[in-house]
């Protein structure tokens, strides 16, 4: 009796080896993938943006695009954004668009475009005129003003 319970142990204790090596098996290409993954978007961080710059991290509603995003405070000097910022598509594994630009803001339109809100000149007071709004398009590069009578944004 003593036998058969130290043998269904050890054969217990086989079973549990083999599933545990086999799960962490199946767990490498993913970690593999994601180290890719990243490796790519921290040289086009460190290549791309200044050391000291505090990064935003913005996916697209089907999470299929990440827009990274540093965005310099506003200072007395300086009263409104400058932005530096890529697009990194995960099908691709690769950095899809990036741009800097002054005196703006950006976030997601949809799912492929970008809204970029630019201000220009000096504001004293909040002045319609000095205010443009540009739809980034991420696949095919193209910038188009938003003409605000022809649009609800």
């Amino acid at each position: 009796m003593l036998f058969t319970y130290l043998r269904n142990i050890g054969l217990f204790c086989i079973m549990a080896l083999v599933l545990f090596s086999c799960k962490s098996y199946e767990n490498k290409p993913n970690q593999e993938i994601n180290n890719v993954k990243s490796n790519i978007i921290d040289d086009a961080i460190q290549e791309y943006f200044n050391k000291n710059d505090s990064i935003i991290e913005l996916p697209n509603q089907s999470n299929s695009l990440v827009l990274y995003l540093s965005k310099n405070k506003k200072t007395d000097i300086d009263p409104f954004y400058n932005i530096n910022f890529l697009v990194y598509e995960k099908m691709k594994n690769k950095i899809v668009y990036q741009n800097k630009y002054s005196n703006a803001e950006i976030k997601w339109f949809n799912n492929e475009q970008l809204l970029l809100i630019r201000y220009y000149g000096t504001m004293q007071k909040t002045d319609i005129n000095s205010i443009k709004k540009y739809i980034i398009d991420i696949k095919s590069e193209k910038v188009r003003e938003l003409n605000e009578n022809k649009s609800n944004i």
